[in-house]
This record gives C-alpha cells, structure tokens and sequence, in this order.
C-alpha cells in the first residue's frame, strides 16, 4: 500500500483565552522564564578568580599534612592548575583551610599551601581546591596562556 498524502492538521490556539489586560501608561512586568531568569551578581573575588587561567593538566604530587596530631603524606593529582594553586584529586577528604605542603612528584619542589574551600566528593575520590600562601607561576613548569580581561576593564 503507497500513502499518496498525507493530512497533518494544525494545532488552534483556543478562542476564549484571556489576555492580561494593559492599562495605559502603567509599566508591565516581563515574563521570567528559566532561560532569562536574572543572574546572580558576581562578586569581585570570584571574577578574579574567573581572570585566572585555568590549565587542566594531570600531575602527581604529594600532600604532607599534619592529620590528628600526626605527620602523614597523601597520595594525590592535580586536575587543574593556575600559578595560584590547583584543584587535586585525593581519596581522604580534607577540611577547608587545611595547612599543608604540596610536593611536585616529578620535580620534588615543595610549595606551602592550604585548602581553599571543603572538597566536593565524586566517584573518582575528593575534588579538592588548593591554594598556595604565595603564588608560585614557576611550580608546575608550564607557562600559563595571559590572563583575560573582564568586560568592564576593556
């Protein structure tokens, strides 16, 4: 059997719908929707922090950290670096503002640091942003493309 045409019929919009009524010279709100809800304001510090590039670069390091009074050494790797600090991956969680000792394990160079903010846990272990107490450009050994400047600034 061979289907010659096809009858699609078109949807009618209903005829007894009410429109909101418009008064003359009286301002009328716009529809928010979810795609032109209004955004947060962002914060100075977190466009600084947007102002950072951001390298995703896989390195294996070490975390010397004093846990409950005893000296331990932790296994982990970077997911991104900035000469700020980094975001590593390790399978004990630490608390914010943590003090500890990044070791670079390629290059054993050390850099003083602390947690910036409570890991966020995943499949792959604890999603941990670090920072270091002075930026070090030079610890990962890459150089980091220049950093972008925010509209208001251009």
């Amino acid at each position: 059997m061979k289907i010659t045409s096809l009858n699609v019929t078109g949807r009618k919009e209903p005829t007894h719908a009410s429109k909101p009524t418009v008064k003359p010279g009286v301002p009328v709100a716009p529809k928010v929707t979810p795609q032109s809800a209004p955004r947060p304001v962002k914060t100075a510090i977190a466009a600084e922090q947007r102002r950072n590039q951001r390298v995703l670069l896989r390195i294996r390091a070490s975390l010397h950290v004093a846990l409950q009074g005893k000296n331990a050494v932790l296994d982990a790797a970077t997911l991104s670096v900035t000469p700020q600090g980094a975001v590593i991956v390790t399978r004990q969680s630490l608390p914010a503002d943590t003090h500890l000792v990044l070791e670079n394990s390629a290059t054993r160079q050390r850099v003083d640091c602390k947690v910036a903010r409570p890991p966020r846990e995943t499949p792959e272990g604890f999603h941990t942003p670090i920072e270091f107490s002075v930026p070090a450009p030079g610890f990962w050994k890459i150089h980091f493309p220049p950093a972008v400047s925010s509209r208001e600034d251009a």
